[in-house]
């Protein structure tokens, strides 16, 4: 489907959501590893501005990552605007963060990171993840999960959709606000 369509009514025709609630389980697993940070390298904004109570890094110096791992907090976002830069660029800054978060967290700190990006739309998967796995893996996997519902983002039967209010509108086709980003070069849904 690639027309404009009611976010409700696709919503209710695809299968049930998982009906545990996960978060209970996920809370405890962050709180017994006080001593594990998550680390989410961000490519825009978009991802920052739904979080709270969250540093958010827009340089990631040794010196203030070494910072971030002697708190107490169990996550950490760092604002790369990677999706503004050509590949190699990007490629070349994830490599750079991922150096420094290595040596700021030295022998006695662990972490994990999360690549939060929607530069999948705009060619940087997996420029980005590939470093990431050469600098700081092997990795058990690569989860792509094409769904920000906070950014009303949905990758719904190979179509992404951004939504608006109770409306979808394919990532080629005008009508939304968030569409209106000049600099969203994606034009083709799927």
């Amino acid at each position: 489907m690639t027309e404009t369509c009611s976010k409700s009514a696709l919503l209710d025709s695809l299968p049930a959501p998982w009906p545990d609630d996960l978060q209970p389980s996920i809370n405890a697993g962050v709180a017994s590893a006080s001593d594990h940070k998550l680390v989410v390298l961000d490519d825009d904004p978009t991802g920052t501005q739904t979080v709270y109570d969250v540093p958010v890094l827009t340089e990631w110096s040794v010196d203030s990552l070494g910072g971030e791992f002697m708190n107490d907090l169990p996550c950490l976002y760092i604002l790369t605007n990677s999706r503004s830069l050509a590949a190699e660029a990007a490629r070349a800054l994830t490599r750079e963060i991922a150096r420094n978060l290595v040596a700021a967290a030295g022998s006695t700190s662990r972490f994990t990171v999360v690549s939060r990006s929607d530069s999948t739309l705009r060619g940087h998967f997996p420029a980005e993840t590939d470093i990431l796995e050469q600098e700081l893996g092997p990795f058990d996997a690569t989860i792509l999960i094409p769904f920000f519902e906070a950014g009303e983002r949905y990758t719904i039967n190979d179509t992404h959709y951004v939504g608006d209010g109770d409306r979808l509108f394919p990532g080629n086709v005008g009508g939304s606000n968030a569409l209106a980003d000049i600099y969203d070069l994606f034009n083709h849904p799927n």
